[in-house]
């Protein structure tokens, strides 16, 4: 026995278990080791199952000592409390309304609709939702009419408690607030000193410490072990200390988080003051709810957020920080001005995806740069929020299939296709610098059915959407911000119908669409080799893929001075040049062609289904930049319910990257925007 080693470094239980009898095999005191059913068998099965669960859990404690490997929440909070980074709570829907009273008295007066006067929403998804005001607002009568502005009704439940502080036995004076799904923006915490003084301090939060000393009204926050927050108050050096018998008064909303979002209309639930409201109109639907912080979210903020050391230099500061204080972000994206074209310097744009909507609201733009940003700013950058442009992926598959080898109808591949496209959009697109690759696209439509599916090939369109302005002469710059694809007579640039008025005032229904044959040409040749011992001119030919190019060499002293392009032909994208004759030798050129520029009409179709031209040169096609200029135009309506006018063509890639705020989507409410073609196998 006093040589028998045992093998520590194994942790599964059979293992272990193994390394126990292969020690015993070299002892002879006990021999039923090896027998399951022994009382020394027994013995081992304890002995292993109590190291196993000793290793597990010395494994979870060294796992929990870290950020990044910790998995129960409270670990994690309490490692984001070293860097001083506070997990955000649910977030309360806000919508923006303008609430009328009506008196049928023109006595001047004023009227105060008070914090705390609530509302009821539509239903949504059957249930309808409390919201209520935070702030007073008081307005002057206008006639008989009392009209409040911009007020923000929020979604939720306002409750109020009241502490008492009592320095021994709460030295630290913190309080702990009894509900889970608060919103903590919400909190508005004031102090009466004692009983015997009645007057109350307003207490505002803090989260730099380089903002506070000993006389500020300042209190903190942080995440308990349980799942709630607390608040606690300064200790007379950092922050005002609370005084023996203080009470604490903490009011805030108790919110439902996202469930709210997109109420649109309001009911009040009581008059202000002895008035009845008459009308509610909401200038911004309710948005910006969420729930609490999740656990990897709170691991990516915390490390990020202490990288920013509570200021707004980099990037990476300003989505880290914003993230951690608006909570309600799908996707964020952040690029300094010097990159736009042109470049515009000392700006910093910001644009952000909310998570239940497309845009935020221009009064919620202001309120994060006002609220969030601005304060941490460099004072000589200025940072500007930018909506998110979409970029619309219409996909057509032609898809061959064996249908001996599924039970499933065509109906049934189709959709399983559809579901595997918008299961290939959930996973790799909708997000600021997500990139589109086709292959990747025809993998997944591929992989729908492996027995059935021979092959697939898939055709990829981009599509932008625009809202023009009515009855008002404007021009439009459509950025699809891809490079795009030359158009053919059956696949080319297209958009949705307009009405506007022809040359002659007649009002028409019509379309944009690429006109054919409309690329430029050759616009310069660049002598390279001015060659020597040319006695006349030589001929010029240039040779690519477009056609009737012609240019003429000028000579000067026997060598060519330049060269004039004659005519400048019509759809070349490349061109070389070849000098010949003329009785010297060396000289070279090199042809300029056009960018990729082709020329967008406006038409519509007659009583006989004709094409006619309403404008032969409305705008142009930028095929390597991708962008699509219409020239003045004076849009008279809109034939879609949501306004907006829909601009389809071919990128030239199958691999198309997000930059700056556009997201790559498809749009699944959109019927043409996943398109399959079934074929069956030929020797069916």
């Amino acid at each position: 026995m006093a040589n028998a080693r045992l093998q520590i470094t194994d942790l599964d239980f059979i293992q272990i278990k193994n390394n126990l009898k292969s020690y015993l095999q070299q002892q002879s005191e006990f021999t039923d080791y090896d027998f399951e059913g022994s009382s020394l068998g027994v013995l081992l099965d304890i002995l292993a199952y109590n190291t196993h669960y000793n290793a597990y859990y010395l494994n979870m404690v060294a796992n929990e000592a870290f950020l990044d490997t910790a998995m129960l929440r409270d670990s994690v909070v309490s490692h984001a409390k070293t860097l001083n980074y506070v997990p955000y709570s649910y977030s309360s829907p806000r919508a923006i309304t303008t609430i009328t009273v009506e008196t049928n008295d023109t006595t001047p007066g004023t009227l105060t609709l008070s914090r705390g006067q609530t509302f009821s929403s539509n239903l949504i998804d059957n249930m309808s939702y409390s919201f209520v005001t935070l702030e007073d607002y008081t307005v002057t009568k206008s006639n008989t009419q009392f009209v409040f502005e911009n007020v923000s009704f929020y979604e939720g439940r306002l409750v109020n408690y009241n502490f008492s502080f009592n320095r021994n036995s709460n030295p630290k004076s913190v309080f702990q607030l009894p509900d889970s799904n608060i919103d903590t923006n919400t909190l508005y915490v004031t102090v009466t000193d004692n009983v015997g003084n009645t007057a109350t301090q307003v207490y505002n939060l803090v989260s730099d410490v380089l903002d506070v000393d000993s006389t500020t009204n300042a209190y903190f926050i942080q995440e308990a072990r349980n799942g709630n927050y607390e608040i606690y108050f300064g200790d007379g050096v950092v922050g005002k200390a609370l005084p023996d018998g203080a009470t604490v008064t903490v009011s805030y909303l108790i919110t439902n988080g996202t469930i709210a979002n997109k109420a649109n209309s309001f009911v009040p639930d009581g008059p202000i003051g002895i008035y009845n409201i008459i009308d509610i109109v909401v200038n911004d639907i309710a948005a910006g709810g969420a729930i609490r912080e999740p656990v990897d979210a709170i691991k990516y903020s915390a490390a990020a957020q202490y990288a920013t050391q509570n200021r707004l230099v980099t990037f990476k500061d300003y989505e880290s920080y914003i993230r951690s204080k608006y909570a309600s972000i799908d996707s964020l994206s952040v690029w300094g001005g010097e990159t736009d074209d042109p470049p515009v310097y000392g700006k910093v744009y910001i644009s952000l995806k909310p998570k239940t909507n497309y845009y935020i609201s221009e009064t919620e733009k202001q309120r994060i740069l006002q609220e969030i940003v601005n304060p941490k700013a460099i004072v000589s950058v200025q940072a500007e929020i930018r909506d998110p442009e979409f970029l619309y992926l219409l996909v057509e598959n032609s898809v061959q299939y064996d249908a001996r080898k599924t039970v499933l109808s065509e109906d049934a591949i189709k959709t399983n296709i559809r579901n595997s496209v918008i299961t290939y959009k959930n996973t790799h697109l909708n997000t600021f610098g997500a990139s589109f690759v086709l292959s990747k696209l025809q993998d997944a439509v591929d992989s729908t059915d492996l027995n059935s599916i021979i092959g697939s090939e898939s055709t990829v369109r981009v599509q932008r959407r625009f809202e023009p302005k009515l009855n008002t002469s404007a021009s439009y710059s459509i950025k699809f911000n891809v490079p795009l694809h030359r158009g053919t007579i059956t696949n080319k640039l297209t958009s949705t119908e307009f009405d506007v008025y022809d040359n002659t005032g007649v009002r028409r229904t019509a379309l944009f669409d690429e006109a054919p044959q409309s690329y430029t040409g050759i616009s310069e040749i660049l002598v390279t080799n001015p060659g020597v011992g040319y006695t006349s001119a030589p001929t010029v030919t240039i040779s690519g893929d477009g056609s009737n190019a012609t240019a003429e060499a000028v000579i000067v002293n026997g060598r060519i001075q330049k060269i004039n392009v004659v005519n400048r032909g019509i759809e070349y994208t490349r061109a070389t040049v070849s000098i010949t004759g003329g009785g010297g030798y060396g000289a070279e050129a090199l042809a300029v062609v056009d960018a990729k520029v082709g020329t967008l009409r406006s038409i519509y179709y007659d009583s006989l289904a004709q094409r006619q031209i309403i404008n032969a040169n409305a705008g142009k096609i930028e095929y390597d930049t991708g962008i699509v200029t219409i020239n003045d135009v004076r849009f008279l309506s809109v034939n879609s319910t949501d306004g907006l006018i829909r601009m389809t063509i071919e990128a030239e890639k199958g691999i198309i990257q997000s930059i700056k705020n556009t997201i790559i989507t498809i749009d699944e409410d959109d019927p043409i925007s996943i398109v399959t073609k079934l074929t069956k196998n030929s020797s069916q």
